[in-house]
């Protein structure tokens, strides 16, 4: 073979990779913002992994934006500029729905598509919503709590409970505590007494979970409806872990590596987990085809649920990876 022949293979086949490998071009590259609730909660990273490599695959712009922690009057600040700046998608995860909702309907007013996930805001006229159905998961982690009470013989007896959630405004939220209530009443006997808000914040739930054992070391049950506090070893909560090595109950939403190492200590009996990372991937690319190509998704994308007990563990321990952000 001759040194020509050689040569214009080799560059047919780099342009073969870099045509494979290159995102497809497009005459105008669009700019879509993410704005988590908080950068400060871990949960989201798997939504920002996806929805990065997605974006490279479609050949758009993707912002990350979001307060460190949960504000809803920066959200809505941050929106504001995300509309001056006439970008051309918005995909936010909405923890106070009255609040957020009329600059949303501002986006929309202005010509821009905007879609919710995790945390939805129905009545804003959003184009659709990916997440789970959080009434379904608060309903299965109920279930999952009846058979672990039961199994332990107390199904008769008036069990002190507290529930911890981000914020009482955040629609998710408070359907997931609906769905779990709904799930156990006539089943087991909860006392409620105290429901905890974090404002959505790592550092505050651990705070507000270990003042609440330590002053309350009597409550039995405690049902997390988000993995707020689930980012660090057991020895970093010294009271949630002695409680829980007492007898305590804890049951909770929210699924990932750390949380599951606290399962496999024994702090936690039953966990459900979301699919993040389709939502980031599969919510980017509907917005994507309905400003391109005019496909109009479904209002309502439901993605799965992910169910963590003795059986499947170890096996969860190997599928999910630890985040390299504490």
């Amino acid at each position: 073979m001759s040194l020509f022949v050689r040569r214009s293979l080799a560059l047919s086949l780099m342009l073969f990779l870099v045509l494979y490998l290159s995102p497809p071009l497009y005459a105008e590259e669009l700019t879509i913002a993410f704005l988590p609730r908080g950068l400060g909660n871990p949960i989201f990273l798997d939504a920002f992994e996806a929805a990065q490599k997605k974006a490279f695959e479609l050949g758009v712009r993707l912002e990350w934006v979001a307060p460190f922690d949960f504000d809803g009057d920066v959200q809505i600040e941050i929106i504001e500029s995300l509309i001056d700046r006439d970008v051309d998608g918005i995909i936010a995860s909405v923890n106070d729905e009255e609040a957020v909702s009329e600059v949303i309907g501002k986006a929309l007013d202005a010509g821009i598509a905007v879609a919710t996930f995790d945390a939805d805001c129905p009545g804003s006229g959003r184009l659709f919503h990916i997440g789970i159905n959080n009434y379904a998961a608060g309903v299965e982690i109920g279930k999952a709590l009846v058979d672990v009470i039961k199994a332990r013989g107390l199904q008769e007896e008036q069990l002190d409970t507290m529930i911890m959630t981000g914020y009482r405004e955040a629609l998710n939220l408070e359907e997931r505590i609906r769905g779990f209530l709904e799930a156990t009443d006539g089943e087991i006997n909860l006392n409620i007494q105290a429901i905890l808000e974090n404002e959505d914040t790592v550092e505050k739930s651990i705070i507000l979970l270990e003042d609440y054992v330590r002053v309350n070391p009597e409550v039995e049950v405690i049902f997390f409806v988000g993995g707020w506090p689930f980012y660090v070893p057991g020895e970093a909560l010294p009271n949630f872990q002695k409680w829980a090595q007492g007898g305590g109950i804890a049951v909770g939403i929210d699924l990932f590596y750390d949380a599951l190492l606290l399962q496999k200590e024994g702090l936690i009996q039953y966990l459900i987990g979301q699919d993040m990372a389709t939502m980031g991937s599969l919510g980017l690319e509907l917005l994507v085809n309905y400003l391109r190509f005019g496909e109009v998704p479904p209002e309502f994308v439901e993605t799965g649920l992910e169910h963590a007990n003795e059986d499947n563990l170890d096996r969860l321990l190997q599928i999910h990876k630890p985040w390299l952000v504490k």
